[in-house]
């Protein structure tokens, strides 16, 4: 096969089925399973067969991609999800002329509001969609309509935070458990591991939050050196958790560091330890970069922050979906992790580019 281009007649003799059966394996046509399909397109890829999505994508129907995010354009899922949005914008410029598109499922209020979105979907647009991407929470009704949506052939593929007993194509996340230990070890080599370290999480339902909390935990436990570590939930209400952060850096001196786990936590974090008095000698470690973040930075309030780059999620998350579906390719894992970065005031200006303005998710 060096010497000449394979063809589909090639790869049906090595496969030993019909030259239908390769074409609805290559064009992703219904009517074969899906073992025989991953078998042809081994099959294909290890003969250098490539398909011309480019072509064929004019000749079948367009294909539609359901997006299911928390909106970005009110209340503080501004600080992280925005970018997610905008992720998923540069990607469907990308894939419009591939005769795909992708459809806005945004939802406002708490991530419990998924399952009913995720209903909804299935209930109004199961027949006209060819995948889904969204983010995964640990709850029956959720698990369902995963499911539901997997029994009509509709793909699913979750970002940010991942169900792996659900039945989706991959997972694009940032590799949590790394935050989380990233985190602690600056906190150790800021206090010397002196003093008593807060970790602000979000929901422990959801696996993101969970992880970093549960990297920063291992941290310690695996050192020589632990500090005491207490742990702090906070879901939706960023005042009670101002009041409560106040309260608690008021009253016990010994608290030398703070970690909020996620961009909504950052602010009322920062906000907490200013009015305590406590700025620069309580070390705060936050998360994900945005202009009010990069100001706390600029000020001192933030010692360092885990970027976990959320435009990359929404970018890639639609991604691979779209390789899937346009070009048959499975993604190389099953799950798909980003890197976290740290950003501190010396590296910062390599990253403002990534700030959002206000403005960017209405004008995307």
């Amino acid at each position: 096969m060096k010497d000449k281009k394979a063809t589909l007649k090639d790869i049906a003799a090595e496969a030993e089925v019909s030259l239908s059966t390769v074409h609805k394996a290559l064009y992703n046509k219904p009517g074969i399973s899906e073992r025989v399909r991953k078998e042809i397109v081994t099959i294909a890829d290890s003969m250098g067969y490539k398909t011309n999505y480019v072509a064929s994508s004019l000749k079948r129907k367009l294909l539609k991609i359901a997006f299911v995010m928390p909106l970005p354009n009110s209340g503080t899922n501004r600080y992280y999800y925005r970018d997610i949005w905008k992720g998923m914008r540069a990607l469907q410029a990308e894939a419009a002329e591939f005769n795909i598109e992708i459809l806005d499922f945004g939802f406002s209020g708490p991530l419990s509001n998924l399952p009913k979105r995720l209903e909804e979907v299935y209930e109004n647009h199961s027949d006209e969609i060819s995948g889904l991407v969204t983010l995964a929470v640990d709850s029956p009704a959720f698990t369902y309509f995963i499911d539901q949506f997997a029994k009509k052939n509709i793909p699913s593929v979750f970002i940010v935070s991942d169900l792996p007993q659900a039945k989706r194509l991959c997972c694009v996340r940032a590799q949590d458990l790394m935050a989380g230990s990233l985190a602690a070890e600056l906190i150790s080599g800021f206090t010397g591991n002196q003093g008593k370290a807060l970790v602000v999480s979000g929901d422990m339902m959801v696996s993101t939050h969970y992880m970093n909390v549960t990297g920063f935990e291992q941290y310690f436990k695996n050192t020589d050196n632990r500090m005491e570590v207490i742990k702090i939930y906070n879901r939706s209400d960023t005042e009670h958790l101002y009041r409560e952060l106040l309260g608690l850096l008021k009253v016990d001196p010994e608290i030398s560091a703070i970690y909020s786990c996620t961009a909504t936590n950052t602010l009322p974090v920062c906000k907490a330890v200013l009015d305590a008095g406590r700025a620069g000698t309580v070390k705060v470690i936050g998360s994900d970069l945005f202009q009010e973040s990069r100001e706390m930075l600029l000020q001192n309030v933030l010692q360092a922050i885990i970027y976990k780059k959320p435009f990359q999620l929404g970018y890639l998350g639609c991604k691979a979906l779209f390789d899937f579906l346009a070009k048959n390719e499975f993604p190389a894992n099953d799950s798909i992790f980003i890197e976290p970065i740290i950003v501190v005031k010396s590296n910062l200006a390599f990253y403002e580019g990534d700030i959002t303005a206000d403005n960017a998710y209405e004008n995307a």
